[in-house]
């Protein structure tokens, strides 16, 4: 078994995997192979980090560790074709397609289930972590290590990975739609769009960094800036009017309710 990394899919989630661990030189401790149903998608990737791709998997020795960053209707098709790989440790990104799905199709096979979000192309994700019981001990902290470099990594049971994946796997949506209303704010008092949208990223980039810099509860930083009948306080108070907490609390209880139908149609199939 080559000490190397298949990746099987190279879309926005595969991708930013791949980019995240190259980011921490991940691709020089294994040799990084790309392989996507879209050929051309594989190329021009491993071209713009200096990897290797492949277009099958004729001639490829098998590897130490297979991500399969592909949709869950192709799961079965895709594992279908990686049965020769038995020693391979399997890590599956797929949405709603639990480990004991992918048993049927690979039995007696290591695997692992991560539900990460696109932050971790830049080391700054959340990446829980669930390992099936043929998951060697050493195979299970080199994974852990290798996820480190992602961003915060953690252990999870799996029938609460739809939980994470509505808050963390959502929420850069989430965040993404209002950075862009918040510099849409801007642009509507008088700033140019351009600087707005570097205002209103930054500043949501600062406030994360402070309140986890300092472990601070949210409310603490919100009463700090709202000085008494000041500019901060006029604002929240027309975002409430507006149930601004009650929409971003019931946008992750849809995005959870969601996550949930697909697992049950994907245990359907």
């Amino acid at each position: 078994m080559e000490d190397s990394i298949l990746f099987v899919g190279c879309g926005n989630m595969g991708s930013a995997l791949i980019r995240g661990l190259c980011r921490d030189n991940w691709h020089k401790k294994f040799r990084f192979f790309l392989l996507d149903q879209v050929v051309e998608k594989a190329r021009t990737l491993a071209s713009s980090l200096d990897l290797e791709w492949v277009e099958n998997l004729n001639n490829l020795e098998a590897p130490r560790f297979v991500f399969l960053a592909v949709k869950p209707k192709d799961v079965k098709k895709v594992l279908l074709s990686l049965r020769n790989f038995s020693q391979s440790v399997f890590v599956s990104v797929a949405a709603g397609v639990k480990i004991k799905d992918l048993e049927e199709l690979i039995p007696q096979q290591a695997i692992v289930r991560i539900m990460p979000n696109l932050c971790v192309e830049v080391g700054e994700g959340v990446v829980p972590v669930c390992f099936s019981p043929m998951v060697k001990t050493e195979e299970r902290e080199d994974l852990l290590f290798l996820f480190s470099s992602l961003g915060w990594v953690f252990e999870a049971e799996e029938e609460d990975l739809d939980l994470f994946t509505a808050l963390s796997g959502s929420g850069p949506g989430f965040i993404a739609l209002f950075i862009e209303a918040l510099a849409d704010g801007g642009v509507k008092i008088g700033i140019p769009w351009e600087r707005s949208l570097k205002i209103a990223t930054q500043t949501v980039l600062g406030v994360a960094s402070l309140l986890k810099s300092r472990d601070m509860h949210p409310a603490q930083l919100k009463n700090w800036v709202a000085s008494p009948g000041g500019t901060t306080i006029a604002g929240i108070k027309k975002m409430e009017e507006g149930a601004f907490r009650g929409l971003v609390m019931g946008g992750v209880e849809e995005a959870y309710r969601r996550a949930k139908n697909i697992e049950d149609e994907e245990e359907k199939k």
